[in-house]
């Protein structure tokens, strides 16, 4: 980036801009058209700045899914997509409370820096990253969030390490386009163990569908975090940070509180029986287990059962309370006939329906969807398969009458 350029992002975050930047947004979210908003822009800054106002302002409102303060704070389009939620970044700083230095490598415009630095508040945290304009930005996203941290502009390979007692890593998984692999990771996995050690308190943010492959060793837990309804980011703790050695843990953060599940590594369920019928209930797993692979022993857990071997919706008679599970209460199973389901529908005075499916191709799902329906009612359709058909459950979720509305 030239220097020039770089000007105008100091512009971007000075006391000057802040103002303009406001109101852009505020035009933004009242949906002013993007060209308007460009003219009087270019009344009073230049085409660059203008450019970068625009983006920024945009970036803010996509920011406020995932930062409380999102309107203060300041985003690159990739460090956005990368950044752990405040809620996630939260729950990862528990692990690091016991710690006194503490260095989050890869930092990007701050999501984990932050929450480190207020779980930190009586130490000292570093946040490192070659990059100087996520510098520039996790700076101001200290100030903005009232915390203090030191900032490193430094690459990986060139940093002197001044023993930290315990360091978060998000390396870069877009170097060139998404990416997995671990070894095509910058830095690369093989390179975090080979600087730091994998006896260190480290913990390592991946992505979720990261394999094991050769960078896990026994003593090493593998943590698969998710709010709402995703499962977020896959985290390879090692040292002092791992809860649970040698197993694989899938967590649920989100409005409905945190649970998680683990098991070692090496177990796996090859004697679960299907069920024969649909019970009262049908129940989902959280996509953290499912990244993880815990379905079967969460079903284990509850006594509840998959009705089909690679379907992974589990039936049960009784009403279970966990975040892992989103619970459905069957109304009407039918088989996958579309007449029939309107008819049931229009009955129940559904007016709007979510489709959920399991082993049932887009195309049928999508003319579910598009179903004439009128009423104030509200319902869940699940698609699936039970045998060799396919069939119609028509079902309320936990905690909701036919007719309020679906909670997040």
């Amino acid at each position: 980036m030239d220097s020039s350029h770089f000007d105008d992002y100091r512009w971007l975050v000075s006391d000057e801009a802040i103002p303009i930047l406001k109101e852009t947004r505020e035009s933004f979210k009242q949906r002013v058209n993007a060209l308007s908003i460009a003219k009087r822009l270019r009344k009073t800054c230049s085409p660059s700045r203008s450019a970068l106002l625009m983006e920024q302002a945009q970036l803010q409102i996509r920011a406020a899914r995932k930062f409380e303060l999102s309107d203060s704070m300041f985003f690159t389009r990739k460090g956005l997509e990368q950044a752990s939620s405040w809620r996630i970044a939260e729950y990862k700083a528990d692990r690091y409370a016991a710690f006194n230095r503490v260095a989050d490598i890869c930092c990007g415009i701050g999501g984990d820096l932050i929450a480190l630095a207020n779980q930190n508040s009586q130490g000292c945290t570093f946040g490192v990253d070659s990059d100087p304009l996520t510098c520039l930005f996790a700076e101001k996203n200290l100030v903005a969030n009232d915390v203090n941290a030191t900032i490193l502009e430094e690459e990986v390979e060139s940093l002197v390490d001044p023993n930290w007692d315990a360091i978060h890593v998000d390396p870069d998984r877009r170097v060139n386009g998404r990416t997995v692999v671990g070894n095509r990771f910058s830095p690369t996995l093989d390179a975090i163990h080979s600087k730091f050690g994998i006896d260190r308190a480290i913990g390592i943010k991946v992505a979720p569908a990261t394999s094991k492959s050769n960078f896990v060793n026994p003593t090493m837990e593998r943590e698969w975090i998710g709010d709402h309804r995703e499962c977020k980011q896959q985290v390879i703790w090692t040292g002092e940070l791992v809860r649970n050695p040698g197993c694989r843990t899938a967590t649920y953060v989100g409005k409905r509180g945190v649970s998680r599940i683990s098991v070692p590594e090496d177990e796996t369920l090859t004697d679960y029986k299907l069920d024969s019928e649909f019970r009262r209930y049908i129940f989902e797993p959280h996509s953290s287990v499912l990244a993880a692979g815990l379905t079967d022993t969460l079903s284990r857990k509850y006594q509840i059962r998959r009705f089909a071997k690679q379907i992974v919706y589990l039936t049960g008679d009784e009403p279970i309370s966990d975040p892992l599970l989103t619970q459905f209460e069957i109304i009407e199973v039918l088989p996958m006939d579309l007449r029939l389901t309107s008819r049931l529908l229009n009955a129940l005075d559904v007016g709007e329906i979510e489709v959920k499916k399991r082993g049932v191709v887009n195309v049928v799902a999508d003319r579910y969807s598009r179903m004439k329906l009128q009423g104030p009612n509200k319902a869940t359709i699940i698609l699936t398969r039970f045998g060799k058909s396919g069939v119609t459950l028509v079902t309320r979720r936990k905690g909701n009458s036919v007719g309020q509305s679906t909670p997040e």
